[in-house]
């Protein structure tokens, strides 16, 4: 018993002791379901953060895509206009507010740029070298996809 006590001890520190700067740096996504990872760097602008797309992993367009060999581009935006802008660059995650009573990042969006679309989305400390980030279809968060973004730097 004194075992379990210590373990949640040292989890729950762990997380306690993170806090809002430590989202600063940059984050690695999980790989997509086109096998690409997305490097975002968080910034804050007035009382909000963003995340901002700086690199990709698979940074080209593959052979299948009439783009290949191009830096990979917003093809599936539903704005005609933003079709052809760089993934590098865009604002991937925004408008996130710190709430330090749950230690998360709430009431944020994140973009899909593999289907073009916004969903709402929270991101909370699993520890200082790991997020949780949750995108889901209700501002509530029961409907969504988890996934683990690990620090760089």
């Amino acid at each position: 018993m004194k075992r379990i006590i210590t373990l949640c001890f040292f989890i729950f520190s762990t997380v306690l002791f993170c806090s809002e700067q430590d989202i600063s740096g940059r984050w690695i996504t999980e790989k997509s379901k086109k096998g690409t990872h997305l490097i975002v760097k968080f910034y804050k602008q007035n009382d909000r953060y963003f995340g901002k797309v700086v690199g990709l992993v698979t940074p080209e367009n593959p052979i299948s895509n009439p783009y290949v060999g191009v830096d990979r581009v917003d093809l599936n935006n539903p704005d005609t206009n933003l079709k052809k802008r760089p993934l590098v660059g865009i604002n991937f995650v925004s408008d996130f507010i710190y709430n330090p009573k749950k230690n998360r990042f709430e009431n944020g969006f994140i973009y899909n740029p593999e289907n073009g679309k916004t969903y709402y989305c929270s991101i909370t400390f699993k520890d200082k070298n790991n997020l949780i980030v949750k995108g889901s279809l209700d501002k509530m968060g029961l409907f969504g996809v988890k996934q683990i973004w690990k620090k760089i730097n």
